[in-house]
């Protein structure tokens, strides 16, 4: 289908002084994996305990090579009739092939729908707007509203936002409310707000790269240590219990016109000499001449240092 609404390459705002904006998640994709053994399936590849995932809520979570290396990450929710989440379409390929390798005996099926819609609802008022527009909304007793054709996500980082899994219907009915949307963006006003956030973004280009340490997260609970064996298990309960992560997430904040590619490497200045300190995982142009960064560094580092990408001569701090 070819959506109505004008999904133009607008300005991507920060978060602090976003409009009312729908974002039109081309980045991203829907995974469905359903069958008799999806749960037991998932509970052996995916990094959180499947156990404790409510009807109500998602979570975030990882899918790790043997050696403990992420593949991808993912917000994984129930639906329908087995498992779904949200993973950045770049990768989503190899990692579903990754994920139906070891599915060669089991009852279950893995697979890309094309027939729902991702929209990221944020910005002054979104609360509002939703709940005038959908009798059921998520909030934070309850993050995930989920339906035969519809489903909600609530996020509450960096400020209170929403991702809609929507049918055809549904995209139809909101493309009549457009006159109430005070911005149409791209995915990059999405992928700022992820950053901010501090979920980290893996494409294709850094996937198996980074333990789940490394790109903080069991800082955000995607990552259990009670549920038994997973593959790359054993590597990411030793770097954790031995303290042996030397790796964390952050974001760079600079100004200028550059785009370095995925993976760049960036460097900081000690003593007026450059050193290799981390990559750079996702990158976005915010307003006029504002680049945000995320990126893997040194938790050795010193956040009052400057910093560069290694080909190009802009500086870059550490953002709070």
């Amino acid at each position: 289908m070819t959506l109505l609404f004008k999904f133009l390459k607008n300005t991507v705002y920060p978060s602090i002084n976003l409009p009312l904006t729908l974002s039109l998640l081309e980045e991203w994709c829907l995974v469905y994996i359903d069958g008799l053994d999806s749960k037991k399936h998932l509970q052996n590849q995916f990094t959180i305990d499947m156990n404790f995932l409510k009807k109500e809520e998602y979570k975030l979570c990882a899918h790790c090579n043997f050696n403990g290396k992420v593949w991808a990450t993912m917000f994984l929710f129930h639906y329908k009739k087995g498992y779904a989440y949200i993973i950045r379409k770049s990768i989503a390929k190899i990692q579903i092939k990754e994920l139906e390798k070891y599915a060669t005996f089991s009852k279950v099926q893995i697979r890309k729908l094309d027939d729902v819609y991702l929209f990221g609802l944020s910005g002054f008022d979104a609360k509002f707007f939703l709940s005038k527009n959908f009798v059921n909304i998520p909030n934070k007793k309850c993050p995930l509203i989920s339906n035969k054709d519809r489903t909600i996500l609530w996020f509450s980082e960096p400020f209170e936002r929403f991702l809609l899994v929507l049918s055809l219907k549904d995209v139809l009915f909101l493309q009549k409310k457009e006159n109430e949307i005070k911005l149409l963006n791209n995915s990059k006003q999405w992928l700022l707000l992820e950053m901010e956030a501090g979920f980290p973004i893996i494409d294709e280009k850094n996937t198996q790269k980074f333990l789940p340490q490394s790109i903080n997260l069991t800082m955000l609970q995607a990552v259990s240590f009670n549920k038994g064996c997973y593959y790359g298990q054993e590597t990411i309960a030793r770097v954790f219990h031995k303290n042996l992560n030397k790796h964390a997430l952050y974001l760079l904040s600079s100004t200028g016109n550059i785009n370095p590619e995925i993976g760049s490497i960036i460097e900081m200045k000690k003593e007026e000499k450059w050193y290799r300190i981390g990559f750079l995982l996702a990158i976005v142009h915010v307003k006029v001449n504002e680049i945000c960064i995320q990126a893997v560094l040194n938790k050795s580092i010193n956040i009052k240092n400057i910093f560069r990408i290694y080909e190009f001569k802009n500086v870059f701090l550490i953002k709070n």
